[in-house]
Order: structure tokens, then sequence, then C-alpha cells
């Protein structure tokens, strides 16, 4: 992940100088997961970054770039019970960190000319690879005669490759107040529909106790226990895993900057 983005810093940079605009984009998104993701996780936020290059000649309402964003979709501490006998159990602190990652190459088309609209509205096209992975951290409990970890961390990851589409406006706020002070910053909000392959992840819109029953369709992650008093080591189920569809209605706010030379009026 550090080496893409310092890949798409590069880019940028060598861009900076070209004749044609190079635009660095920067925004916030929202991820809602739908249909079946949609009950097992809580929405992404994410920040992405990328560039754009503004293609040359009769080509000029086209641009095409990388992107790339990291992001958070649960962060939590759940005091999970483990029961070792059948009259004595141990509260253990369970802290769950999960996240996305997501690289693509993207293309946009302005409905209309930049240089001459305060508002342009575009459409878009992505496609990608989008990492979803989970860090699992269990605390050592505060019970000297209970059930103590072996395993400490656990991660769960697995990717898929993904498409993107969606329409949103640029908008230039100088143009818009009728100021004249050339500004090279774009105001860019978008909203997108993603779908991709299937995904395994950990469900984090309903984490349970230990002692529930897992629900239909999820398996279970375990990790490895000592019975600090007989040295029996055994198993407990610290998360279910599911598996769906990659399945995202996601919103953007953001800002984009010209970078390189403004092309003529027309």
């Amino acid at each position: 992940m550090k080496h893409t983005s310092t890949l798409l810093l590069t880019c940028i940079l060598y861009f900076t100088a070209s004749s044609q605009p190079w635009k660095f984009t920067s925004q916030y998104g929202l991820g809602s997961p739908q249909q079946q993701m949609g009950s097992n996780i809580q929405a992404a936020h994410s920040l992405q970054i990328g560039g754009l290059y503004q293609l040359p000649g009769n080509l000029d309402n086209f641009s095409v770039g990388i992107e790339t964003g990291l992001g958070l979709y649960a962060h939590k501490r759940v005091d999970q019970t483990f029961k070792f006998d059948a009259n004595t159990s141990t509260v253990v602190p369970v802290n769950y960190n999960s996240n996305v990652f997501n690289v693509n190459l993207q293309t946009r088309y302005n409905i209309v000319d930049e240089d001459r609209f305060p508002i342009v509205p575009y459409i878009n096209a992505k496609a990608g690879l989008y990492n979803f992975y989970s860090n699992i951290t269990i605390e050592d409990p505060n019970d000297p005669d209970g059930c103590k970890p072996l395993d400490r961390k656990n991660l769960i990851n697995d990717k898929t490759l993904y498409w993107s589409a969606g329409a949103g406006v640029q908008i230039n706020p100088d143009n818009l107040s009728k100021r004249k002070n050339d500004s090279r910053v774009r105001i860019d909000i978008a909203a997108n529909i993603i779908r991709g392959g299937k995904l395994d992840y950990i469900n984090t819109k309903n984490l349970m106790d230990a002692t529930s029953m897992p629900e239909p369709g999820a398996k279970s992650l375990n990790a490895t226990f000592i019975n600090a008093g007989t040295q029996q080591i055994h198993e407990h189920s610290i998360a279910q895993v599911y598996t769906s569809h990659l399945r995202m209605m996601e919103f953007r706010a953001g800002v984009s900057v010209l970078l390189g030379c403004k092309k003529n009026s027309h």
C-alpha cells in the first residue's frame, strides 16, 4: 500500500509540468454497504486521493488517471465471555479494527466545457482492486486462574477486483461568485455504485459474545487459548466470518486542484 501511494505521488509530480492540465483530487468517501453486505458491516469512511490527466485535442473533455483510498469500517472493543468448563468462565477483552483499501484506474468525461461553466456535471468509470482486512487483538484477561490466549493477534484479509460507475459535479467557486481570482481549486461532489467479486470479512455490525450461537451462513474465526490451571489447550470463537459479493453505494465530497497549465479558452 505504501508503494502504491508513492507511485501515485510520483506520477502526479511528473505530469505537473505537462502542457495539458493535470488535476490532483482529494475526497472523503462514505461507502454504504448494500444487499447482504449491508446486513453485516457498517458504512466505510475513507480518504481517496488521485490524479486525472486531461487528454489533448478534441478529447479534452476526457480525463484518465489513477486513484487510491484507505478507510475504516469498524473499530470496537468487546468483552467476550469464554467458558472453558461447565462452571468456569473468563471475560477477555477483544479489539476489532477493520479497514478497507482500494486502488483503481479511472476515467472522467465532462458533459460541458469546464472553462465556460462554473458548474460542470460529469460521469466517471473506474476499475481496480478492493481489499477488506481486519486486525483482531486479544488482550490478556485479568484472571490468573482463568483462560489465557495463545493467539493474541488474528488477521483476516481478502481482496477482489471491482468496477465503479457514477456521476458528479465540479464547481468553480470563483466563477460562481463572479470573482476573478483565477483559482485552481474546484469543489467536487459525486455518487458511485461499486460492484465486485466475493469477499470474506468479519461481521462487525452485530458483534456478539462468544457464547452466542453463530448466525446462519457464518463461519467461525477461532483463536487458541490455554487453561491456566490444567494447561489444557482449546479454541474459542472470536468472530464470525461472512462471504458475499462487494456491493456498495458511495458518496464523495472533496476538492480537485489544477496542477498543469490551463487549456486555452475557445
